[in-house]
């Protein structure tokens, strides 16, 4: 992963998708951060213990008309220097919008799309800001990235094994909430915004190719899980690298035979990090004129 410098244009929250389609979809998106992720102290985290409750059988998925392909959003600059960035309220931000190396992890799948047919979808895509364009349909709240509560603006390599192992012990848990508005989500949660969404293309559409662009891979593994009749506790299995994607039908077909493989995950290195973080001091406290949270990056004279 690589902690190049974002484009000071309107294409720095771009997902790559202008290239696509006989339209021309949108080159630039507004959208939220990416994933979230954190080392906490033990503290932060609030077991909430469930019924057990997994939904990981659910009959609605079993009768999916439309062609759906999950696109995880490219790399972001907060998750380039290994912060969580996972409040709403900021994903108007350009400056927290899609690095250089992730708009080209994001044409890259779009490339690789169109090759498969892929070349006029309509996308849904978390973004509450860009005004919609021919085939685009923004969602402004149920495809968001799943909110990590107090644990915005901490460390997000390490947070990541932290929730994948609360999740494995309950969907009903998350993180403590936040003080500053931040959601904190958990997979429940999640799966019932992303299967509105699903719903609402389902009762809307007679058929057809549907890029479902979620605020983080959380949202697109949540789906992926449960439209193969996977435990939801076990959704991160599906996880997607930033700037991929899978062909839903596909993964279905192949989890079903038992041949489905979890994707590879790479993490930035240390000196890319420390890379990233160098380009968010460049840019000063205005990258914080919502939240402060994370505004630690920007040392003790600088910091909010």
């Amino acid at each position: 992963v690589s902690a190049s410098r974002p484009s000071t244009g309107s294409a720095s929250r771009c997902m790559g998708l202008g290239v696509m389609g006989r339209e021309g979809l949108p080159h630039c998106a507004r959208r939220r951060a990416m994933l979230l992720h954190v080392l906490v102290s033990s503290q932060l985290w609030k077991f909430r213990p469930s019924r057990a409750r997994a939904a990981s059988i659910d009959p609605f998925f079993e009768r999916l008309h439309n062609r759906y392909i999950l696109l995880r959003p490219g790399e972001t600059t907060f998750e380039a220097a290994d912060i969580v960035d996972s409040n709403p309220i900021n994903k108007g931000s350009r400056e927290r919008g899609l690095t250089v190396a992730g708009q080209a992890q994001v044409r890259r799948s779009v490339e690789s799309l169109r090759e498969r047919g892929v070349d006029a979808p309509t996308v849904f895509y978390d973004n509450g800001l860009v005004i919609p364009r021919a085939r685009m349909e923004p969602e402004f709240r149920w495809l968001e990235a799943r909110g990590l509560g107090a644990l915005e603006g901490t460390s997000l390599h390490e947070a990541s094994a932290r929730m994948r192992a609360l999740d494995t012990l309950d969907i009903d848990s998350s993180a403590e909430p936040a003080d500053d508005g931040t959601p904190n989500d958990s997979v429940n949660d999640v799966f019932s915004r992303m299967r509105n969404t699903i719903a609402k293309i389902e009762n809307s559409y007679g058929g057809g190719d549907f890029i479902i662009v979620g605020g983080d891979a959380t949202v697109l593994s949540v789906f992926a899980a449960a439209a193969c009749g996977v435990d939801l506790r076990e959704h991160s299995r599906f996880e997607l690298r930033p700037g991929a994607f899978f062909d839903l039908e596909e993964v279905m077909r192949e989890s079903k035979a038992g041949r489905f493989r979890a994707m590879d995950q790479s993490w930035p290195s240390a000196e890319e990090i420390a890379q990233a973080r160098e380009m968010l001091r460049e840019m000063g406290p205005r990258i914080f004129s919502e939240t402060e949270a994370g505004s630690w990056v920007l040392g003790p004279k600088m910091r909010r």
